[in-house]
């Protein structure tokens, strides 16, 4: 059985990778814009409904194109700065590596948070878009968003703990693939006016032109929201990493950008208005086109990119996750690679904390946007500030002339971006706040406070365990006493005495604990009918409570000899059978999760395997040898 569980495991998460074969792939830009551009494409999915949706709560569809023209400006300036960005820091850190380097601890924790909260929300809205895809394709399929939309994060945390490393030729096509369904739309929207086109009856709007410019702005921002990802690209690419990273940001946003202004042109074209339900792209696929087939086909391919969008976040939020870690801000557990080499703890937080937020939104990708965007600009704000403050150190070091004016442009840039990022951040949460942004705020606060008190509770512990000149924790114990707890003399008791017996104690004894008055008396007489070699100490226990008496008696050791150290051997079943635990050695955990509390106490668990143990250690005895076979076989070949 245990064989057989390891080979399926072998078959859904795949064999073990070593730690020096685990280096990372170099990519030219080709290879390197379906890896990490993605995100910014996969937007064009759900950014047209974003903005469309909300240009129809004041009655102001027509405007969609000057909206869509307003986004790709935005997008395309903080293209330009993070392409600066990545060539100055080709490293993985990123955002969060830049902002705590030179800005402080502080910002860095936010910027930390921030991009962890909007990872949390690009999954979100991913799956949701990839839910709407469905449910507009297969009708049948509404009502049941909320079991699809857990179902895909399921796929994706599978895949991303088997940790895939070749799938970059897959990446490659569905990236070039969305891209020339977008392209074939377009040339046959441009071929096929749509003269013959009604708009749907409309009903009355319910908001200001005002609200509903500012609100499609805030909304469209989401097309930005994969770019940062882009920038912890560097260490992926082949040399020159800058150069190559800065280019790869710059192609996939412009890529991203006509993608974008397709659809949206497309769908004010063929005057989809946003007051029928379903994904723009698919309104404008059916309009278009006015071939169902075509439909499936261009929903597969935006499941596609948004699938490959949302997978990538899945290892970007993992390693950040494992950044804050080393830096303390995280539980340590979420910096250590399974065997496959992926931070399997941040993969889980992931998936589970998505799973959460989608089944909350019920999967509805229009609610989730509202959310979206505040953590990303977040960032970017203090990553800008970051680089403003970066070239002003520099330009007090260079003294050429020609490259001070270099440094100057790419200052004002920078100080250009933060500008506008802060502008869309205000915007944002102005107008957004009670629509659900308050949520990704709140989310924010909490992970900061969260963070910060994980920091102070390690360096506490480092202070209190760190060795200083006076510090006698090395100090020999006077003497060691030695304690055995029984509670009848058969196999299990008799392997702990005799481990007690081998140490060599100054001081040896057993202690039994009398909860029933009758087997207390028979062990006694046990006891003395063989030769022991130490004393029974029996503590009475009218309450029938054991761990009560047993710390008493182990306090009462230690201030007779204060400077003792009393070891407590307590013997433990082994057992080989999942259910079995909840079967055993129930009160000698309880026990020893209070012994550990008493100064100057060691607790020593003498463990004795039943039969069902030791069956399952030959099982893994006899799969560890076939497996150290297959590996030699392996390596000769």
């Amino acid at each position: 059985m245990r064989g057989f569980l390891k080979k399926m495991k072998g078959l859904v998460f795949g064999s073990p990778v070593a730690t020096d074969r685990a280096t990372p792939i170099l990519l030219r830009t080709r290879l390197a814009l379906p890896v990490f551009g993605a995100g910014l494409l996969s937007a064009v999915a759900y950014a047209p409904d974003a903005i469309i949706s909300s240009l129809r709560s004041g009655g102001q569809q027509t405007a969609s194109m000057v909206v869509g023209l307003g986004v790709v400006a935005i997008l395309m300036l903080l293209a330009l700065a993070y392409g600066s960005n990545v060539r100055s820091r080709p490293d993985e850190r990123a955002d969060y590596g830049l902002v705590r380097e030179v800005l402080g601890a502080g910002p860095g924790l936010v910027t930390g948070a921030a991009l962890l909260v909007d990872y949390l929300f690009t999954v979100a809205v991913s799956v949701s878009a990839i839910t709407g895809i469905l449910v507009y394709i297969v009708p049948e399929a509404d009502g049941w968003q909320r079991a699809i939309g857990v179902s895909v994060i399921a796929i994706m945390t599978l895949v991303s703990l088997r940790g895939i490393r070749d799938r970059t030729r897959v990446l490659l096509a569905v990236w070039f693939g969305f891209l020339i369904v977008i392209g074939v739309l377009v040339v046959v929207g441009v071929a096929f006016p749509a003269l013959s086109i009604q708009a749907p009856e409309q009903p009355e709007v319910t908001r200001s032109a005002f609200l509903a410019f500012a609100g499609a702005i805030s909304s469209g921002a989401v097309m930005v929201t994969g770019i940062e990802h882009l920038a912890s690209s560097g260490p992926y690419h082949a040399p020159p990493r800058g150069l190559r990273a800065g280019r790869t940001v710059l192609i996939a946003a412009a890529a991203a950008s006509a993608a974008f202004l397709a659809v949206i042109w497309l769908a004010w074209r063929f005057r989809v208005t946003g007051w029928v339900q379903g994904p723009v792209l698919l309104q404008v696929t059916e309009r278009v086109t006015d071939l169902h087939p075509a439909v499936w086909v261009v929903g597969f391919a935006a499941a596609g990119i948004l699938y490959a969008a949302a997978s990538a976040v899945f290892r970007r939020f993992s390693n950040l996750a494992s950044l804050l870690s080393r830096d303390a801000y995280l539980p340590r557990q979420l910096s250590m690679a399974n065997d496959r080499f992926v931070f399997r703890g941040g993969v889980l937080t992931v998936a589970v904390a998505s799973s959460l937020v989608v089944i909350a939104a019920d999967a509805d990708l229009l609610v989730l946007v509202h959310m979206y965007v505040i953590g990303v600009f977040s960032s970017i704000v203090l990553s800008q500030l970051a680089m403003v403050r970066h070239f002003s150190g520099v330009l007090e070091r260079e003294g050429s002339a020609r490259k001070r004016r270099s440094l100057h442009g790419r200052r004002v840039l920078h100080a250009v971006a933060a500008v506008v990022a802060l502008i869309v951040w205000m915007v944002v949460v102005i107008f957004n706040f009670l629509a659900g942004a308050w949520i990704a705020i709140a989310a924010m606060i909490l992970l900061v406070v969260l963070m910060r008190a994980i920091h102070v509770h390690y360096a506490r512990m480092k202070e209190d365990v760190q060795l200083t000149p006076e510090d006698r924790s090395d100090a020999l114990p006077s003497a060691t006493h030695g304690v055995v707890l029984v509670a009848q003399l058969h196999r299990p008791a008799m392997r702990a005495l005799a481990v007690a017996k081998a140490a060599r104690h100054a001081r040896l004894e057993a202690v039994a604990v009398a909860t029933d008055k009758h087997a207390a008396k028979e062990l006694q007489r046990e006891w003395g009918r063989r030769t022991m070699g130490m004393p029974l100490i029996v503590l009475d226990s009218p309450y029938r409570d054991l761990a009560g008496p047993v710390l008493k008696h182990i306090r009462h050791l230690h201030r007779e000899s204060p400077r003792d150290v009393v070891v407590v051997y307590v013997p433990e079943y082994v057992v080989g059978r999942w259910w079995e635990r909840f079967l055993h050695n129930k009160s000698t955990e309880r026990l020893r999760e209070q012994l550990l509390h008493v100064p100057n106490v060691v607790v020593s668990a003498v463990p004795w395997q039943l039969e069902s143990a030791r069956e399952r250690a030959a099982e893994i005895a006899a799969v560890q040898e076939s497996g150290n076979q297959d590996r030699d076989e392996e390596t000769a070949s």
